[in-house]
């Protein structure tokens, strides 16, 4: 790809993501952004592809820059992400009593992630 690569994660391709970066995808992208990681051994999906052994150097390796968005309480996170991730993002950003920041919890169109994704 010659223009840059950005990603955008909600959830379960949150851990996709991360399960990628600790493979080794150097470069693989230029900007990513994940939002509402889950965090729980209650849901079978999320226990199947946790990233476990994931560093914030192979994070950094993946990308240039990433973020995550995260909630607390998040029913899909209840250890909340700061703690079920540490150390691997130099840049997060928690919404307080926000959900799992989905339709469902309130969230529709988000001008300003879209404003980010094409700037």
């Amino acid at each position: 790809m010659e223009d840059e690569r950005i990603v955008l994660c909600h959830s379960l391709a949150c851990l996709l993501w991360l399960l990628n970066a600790r493979e080794g995808a150097a470069d693989a992208a230029d900007r990513v952004l994940l939002v509402a990681p889950p965090c729980t051994d209650q849901v079978d999906p999320v226990v199947r592809f946790r990233p476990d052994d994931v560093t914030s150097a192979d994070v950094k390796r993946a990308a240039g820059y990433t973020e995550m968005f995260w909630s607390a309480p998040d029913p899909y996170c209840p250890a909340t992400a700061e703690l079920a991730f540490p150390g691997l993002f130099e840049h997060s950003r928690r919404f307080p009593n926000s959900g799992h920041l989905n339709a469902d919890a309130g969230y529709g169109p988000w001008p300003d992630v879209e404003a980010w994704a094409l700037s």
